[in-house]
């Protein structure tokens, strides 16, 4: 028997504000320009803050091509920046500050991976970083920045993301949208109309109705359409991520411009510098218990060695995520995930969840094609959870409460297994879905000191002269190509002429 509620998807309201609200609706526009779906974009009130930053990674690039967004004109247009990573500097009150970039690190020797080269070197007394071998890092501390062209071929697999500012970044995106054939209705707030396991309208603030096939929630964190759909409870990631308080403020650019983020631990927290061509955008996350919003400010100042913009703001938040996809109404973003904002996740978050829904788009409102979407975007939110838990757990500040429990706490059965594999032997189970690939977990693993009990014993079977060639090789090509890179002021000063 046909169930005559379940009707062809023709009408897709997307109910949000910023980045998610007008990516999703380009990217959908754009996607499905050729069907007869038509898209409407009710958008909220602005929660972007004053001199917000959107980190993320180099896949950002594709969808900006996919959006036909010219690489060049979209960083010249918002003084957004490139970035080859994050330096980590305070994970340990007396050791280096520690560079996890978007490239790998040395190369194999026959076939041998590199980092088990370089333990069996570090265990007869190599007195040479990691990070050394790798050149996103060796660009990052000389003061350069890696162009596309550069010639890498047979060495190393190497990325660079962005540093986008939020308010800029959004309205080029609602301009794209919008000129593409969105419908754009504003409302300061929504109802939602749900009736039995579906949503049926969603009515503005002005009285208006609006009634769709498909609901997108990117609202944010409350999910204002998807909280209120079955069996989409919040699953709270606070045991692992205890961070719940955002400081969000600015200062003035660095100069020189670095081309990397610097994420500085305190007792209570941390603190990150991002650089951006007009103004260095500054966040911190913190306690609440631990901190009050004037002391953590005062905290953020002599954290950074800057002088912040008295203009900051501090947002609430708790790390989790809820069943993205219920009857006909989806999630995207933060209505989704909620990541705690260490490193890159936020960005990433919403492009899964996107990339997904264009692969998986619904024939009707049946909602046939939730539990996989479920499972696999699930999945996917949980793996970049596990690479910040990663990062925190790695931590050795010792005596100070926050950073010991981070460090002491039980963690994902998935991730528990991945860290005690890699640490008894230096292989790294790698799982389906993960966004931070091989290279990237090695290098925070071995960069913040969680140094394998042995390697593998191939290494063992190579002549120490061939070894040490190989290592001199390595460097001596990481510095050949880093002198021939540019410095970011200069890639900032060609990109506005």
């Amino acid at each position: 028997m046909t169930d005559t509620s379940v009707r062809p998807v023709r009408t897709v309201v997307i109910v949000g504000r910023d980045e998610a609200l007008w990516l999703t609706a380009a990217v959908l526009q754009r996607t499905f320009a050729r069907s007869d779906l038509s898209f409407t974009a009710v958008e909220l009130p602005s929660l972007l803050r004053p001199g917000e930053v959107l980190p993320t990674l180099g896949s950002q690039a594709g969808f900006h091509a996919r959006l036909g967004l010219e690489e060049a004109v979209l960083m010249r247009a918002l003084g957004a920046t490139f970035t080859l990573g994050q330096q980590y500097v305070g994970w340990a009150k007396t050791a280096p500050p520690v560079f996890v970039g978007y490239s790998s690190t040395g190369v194999a020797l026959h076939n041998v991976p590199f980092h088990h080269l370089w333990l069996r070197a570090r265990a007869s007394g190599m007195n040479v970083a990691f990070e050394d071998f790798a050149i996103n890092a060796a660009c990052a501390k000389q003061g350069r920045l890696l162009t596309p062209d550069a010639d890498l071929s047979g060495f190393a697999d190497a990325d660079r993301g962005f540093h986008l500012p939020a308010a800029p970044y959004a309205e080029m995106l609602r301009q794209v949208a919008i000129k593409r054939g969105v419908r754009h209705l504003p409302a300061a707030h929504v109802s939602p109309v749900v009736k039995g396991p579906e949503m049926t309208a969603v009515v503005l603030s002005d009285g208006q109705t609006v009634e769709g096939d498909l609901f997108i929630d990117t609202t944010g964190s409350d999910a204002r359409l998807l909280s209120q759909m079955p069996e989409t409870g919040f699953s709270s990631w606070r045991q692992w991520l205890p961070f719940d308080r955002l400081l969000t403020t600015y200062a003035a650019p660095a100069t020189p411009l670095p081309a990397y983020a610097q994420i500085t631990a305190f007792r209570s927290g941390w603190a990150g510098l991002f650089p951006l061509r007009d103004y260095t955008a500054v966040q911190q996350a913190y306690i609440r218990d631990e901190l009050s919003d004037d002391e953590a400010f005062e905290a953020a100042a002599m954290v950074v060695k800057m002088s912040l913009h008295p203009q900051a703001t501090v947002t609430p938040f708790e790390a989790g995520r809820r069943p993205a996809w219920s009857g006909n109404v989806i999630g995207l973003g933060e209505a989704a995930a909620v990541l705690d904002p260490l490193g890159t996740a936020r960005m990433p978050a919403l492009l899964l969840g996107l990339s997904h829904l264009t692969a998986l788009f619904p024939l009707d409102t049946s909602g046939l094609e939730s539990a996989v979407y479920n499972r696999t975007v699930g999945q996917a939110y949980d793996r970049l959870r596990d690479a910040q838990i990663w990062l925190y757990s790695l931590n050795k500040r010792r005596d100070q409460p926050v950073w010991d429990h981070l460090r002491s706490v039980s963690l994902p059965p998935e991730l528990a297994y991945k860290r005690e594999v890699f640490a008894a032997c230096g292989h790294l189970p790698v799982y389906d879905d993960e966004t931070f690939d091989e290279a990237w977990w090695i290098a925070a693993g071995l960069g913040h000191g969680l140094f394998p009990a042995t390697h593998d014993v191939r290494a063992d079977q190579l002549a120490e002269p061939e070894l040490i060639r190989h290592f001199q090789t390595a460097l001596g090509y990481v510095r050949k190509q880093v002198e021939a890179m540019p410095t970011p002021d200069a890639v900032s000063r060609a990109a506005t002429v």
